[in-house]
């Protein structure tokens, strides 16, 4: 298909071009849609600003994108070559038939955690309170779902689900008494305590939150650009678990303004979160689709070996572990 401009629906699209600072020959271009909070995209951000995409032949461009029915419309389109970090078009598009695949994902926990308004040990503990979310129907809806059934929970009969729009009307309704509990993405945990709400702890529901997707006719058509681009993104997502202080000197670009406690645990749960070999496990990969069967009961029948192509990530590990050790 014809690539169109990304001009096309540029009033939901934010473009975002990094320039390498150092000058490669044969330099081939790459771009990835990621979400306008990009922290689930964050081995993106680290590749194109330590080098490794450079290291690897690639130039990247990246487009923050503010939903993922638009990220997916563009992968189909051409406008993007890849996406990272919006994980739901994976299993819609192929129950559509629009043969998509993963490449890897480095993040394959729900990202979201509970917060309340009074303290409480477990999720199950949730029973006949008032939750609030975005929209019904919307990604972390769905995925509340998923974290709260995976505790026992039904949805529909134990608990009531209050649509009040994004993060700031759900504070609000927290602060003022309206709702018991909200869920929060893992990098704003600092924030909530220091406004005085509690964290649920306990176990950490699989779910695949941060996969590289392709389409299956780009990848066999560019493969040798994919096998660079894995390269790159393993690396970048080594260095994301060894290197503190490179990491959160990306990751401050990425939240302005947030104070060095904030920026500290963001970092930590991104480096105990992260799979380093980039293959989510089969959990992971079932909530993904338990989540989509919400939307479209297909999904539940759809194929996972025909979700995630591995074949390059495979011959990366298998090179690394035959590679002599660097002294």
């Amino acid at each position: 298909m014809k690539r169109t401009a990304i001009s096309s629906f540029v009033f939901l699209v934010l473009v975002i071009e990094y320039f390498g600072t150092g000058t490669v020959l044969a330099q081939e271009k790459v771009r990835i849609g990621v979400p306008l909070f990009p922290a689930v995209s964050f081995p993106v951000f680290v590749a194109h600003e330590k080098g490794f995409f450079e290291r690897n032949g690639l130039k990247a461009e990246i487009i923050r994108i503010n939903s993922e029915p638009t990220t997916y419309q563009a992968l189909i389109s051409g406008d993007i070559d890849a996406t990272s970090g919006a994980p739901t078009g994976l299993v819609q598009s192929n129950i559509q038939g629009v043969p998509m695949v993963s490449l890897g994902c480095w993040d394959n926990l729900v990202s979201y955690t509970m917060i309340t308004r009074e303290k409480i040990d477990d999720l199950a503990q949730l029973k006949g309170k008032k939750i609030g979310i975005n929209r019904l129907g919307g990604k972390s809806s769905l995925v509340l779902r998923v974290m709260l059934e995976d505790a026992g929970l039904n949805t529909t009969k134990d608990v009531t689900l209050l649509q009040l729009g994004g993060s700031q009307e759900r504070l609000a309704a927290l602060i003022r008494g309206g709702i018991d509990a909200a869920p929060v993405d893992f990098v704003f945990e600092t924030k909530m305590k220091k406004l005085g709400f509690h964290l649920v702890t306990g176990k950490k529901t699989p779910f695949m939150n941060g996969p590289i997707v392709v389409t299956v006719a780009e990848l066999k058509a560019n493969r040798n650009k994919w096998v660079r681009f894995v390269k790159a993104y393993l690396d970048a997502t080594a260095y994301v678990t060894t290197n503190k202080e490179g990491s959160i000197g990306v990751l401050r670009r990425l939240m302005p303004g947030d104070d060095k406690e904030s920026l500290d645990h963001a970092y930590e749960q991104m480096r105990t979160r992260a799979t380093v070999d980039l293959v989510p496990p089969d959990a992971a990969v079932e909530n993904l689709v338990k989540m989509m069967v919400y939307v479209d009961k297909r999904a539940a029948s759809v194929d996972r070996s025909k979700l995630g192509d591995y074949s390059i990530l495979r011959e990366l590990l298998a090179q690394s572990k035959m590679a002599p050790a660097k002294k």
